[in-house]
């Protein structure tokens, strides 16, 4: 009887682990901290299933996908690069999830009170403006208020968001673009809210990739982001939620 008792269990656990299912997510790289956070949440509701993050500027991962990148969902800094996938019937249709929040910080090096102290510094961490969002967004802050000739020259142009706040606490960068959530835990940073008025909003989209192999589960975890639990944990990192 014990025997077939424990083939009894060993069956059971071989059925169970035949759910079990994995999730490649690619996400902006302004998503770091925040969505790690939300995984954990999710995973806690899923505990059979993984997730694997990778985490880039959304124009890097855009093109790795086009050229063949498979994974389960694109989780973007803005809505033109999911945009671009779903026109090439790559994605299905992008939903924004958030909108993000530009900042320039110094991490300890100057104390910044407005976007004239870029004149004081020695160079300025951004974003590539072609790849990364908060990076296309910054340069249009810096030709808005009128000061994108006076600083040019001091620009140190990042692959990425990640790269850029990397910059600024190297001390490479006197003072630095990125996004409130990946800035607002720094112990000795110095932040500044960008004013809205001067650049477009960063409303970030996200989509499943027709590559998906778990278009189930790559739902479920997209609702998730969407729900009240996901869009909280978003609020609390920095963003506005959604209305």
């Amino acid at each position: 009887m014990k025997f077939f008792m424990k083939a009894a269990i060993v069956a059971l656990l071989g059925v169970n682990s035949l759910f079990a299912s994995h999730l490649e997510i690619l996400a902006a790289a302004n998503l770091r901290y925040v969505l790690q956070d939300v995984k954990t949440a999710f995973l806690k509701e899923h505990p059979k299933d993984t997730m694997e993050i990778t985490f880039d500027a959304s124009g890097r991962l855009y093109a790795k996908v086009t050229q063949g990148l498979k994974a389960d969902l694109f989780i973007s800094a803005d809505e033109s690069f999911p945009n671009k996938l779903y026109e090439a019937k790559l994605a299905t249709k992008p939903v924004v999830y958030t909108q993000g929040i530009l900042v320039l910080w110094s991490d300890g090096d100057m104390k910044v009170t407005s976007l004239d102290d870029m004149l004081k510094a020695k160079n300025i961490a951004l974003p590539n403006p072609q790849t990364a969002p908060y990076g296309r967004a910054a340069l249009e802050a810096l030709k808005n208020s009128g000061l994108y000739s006076k600083v040019e020259s001091k620009i140190a142009t990042a692959l990425s968001i990640s790269q850029a706040n990397q910059y600024v606490i190297s001390r490479n960068a006197q003072i630095g673009f990125n996004a409130l959530s990946m800035v607002r835990s720094q112990k000795n940073a110095s932040i500044l809210v960008v004013d809205s008025k001067l650049y477009s909003p960063i409303k970030q989209a996200m989509s499943i990739l027709n590559s998906s192999d778990n278009k189930a589960l790559a739902k479920e975890f997209y609702d998730f982001i969407l729900s009240p639990k996901g869009q909280k944990i978003f609020a609390e990192y920095g963003y506005k939620a959604l209305k």
